[in-house]
């Protein structure tokens, strides 16, 4: 996910709309919609005090309400001006997400020259 410093969502990819229960638009949501409510520090302080690089474990609510613990990177990046976050999560246990099993799986673009000429 790519954060504001407040914690306003920017943007997240699929994988996170469809794990936490995001809307497809930007700054549509924020970080404390998905923040354990139980955790000592607000998601402005988590973010502030998280080194540049570091890593810490998190725990955040996927859609349907549960917590899930999580090992959250984090990166401060500058950009036209301004500081991004980038917030990368990895499920603590290392299991994988029902949410991601109903994704399509892509399918594969043909490429001209496998096609058959007529003429």
């Amino acid at each position: 996910m790519l954060l504001e410093e407040n914690g306003g969502i920017c943007r997240a990819n699929q994988a996170a709309r469809r794990v936490f229960g995001l809307p497809g638009q930007r700054r549509a949501a924020t970080l404390a919609s998905i923040w354990d409510d139980a955790a000592e520090a607000a998601p402005e302080t988590f973010l502030r005090n998280q080194s540049a690089a570091g890593t810490a474990p998190l725990k955040l609510r996927v859609s349907g309400g549960a917590m899930a613990p999580f090992v959250a990177h984090l990166t401060r990046v500058m950009r036209d001006g301004h500081t991004y976050l980038v917030l990368q999560l990895f499920k603590e246990s290392g299991a994988s997400f029902p949410e991601l099993l109903a994704a399509p799986a892509p399918t594969a673009i043909a490429s001209n020259a496998a096609k058959p000429t007529t003429g």
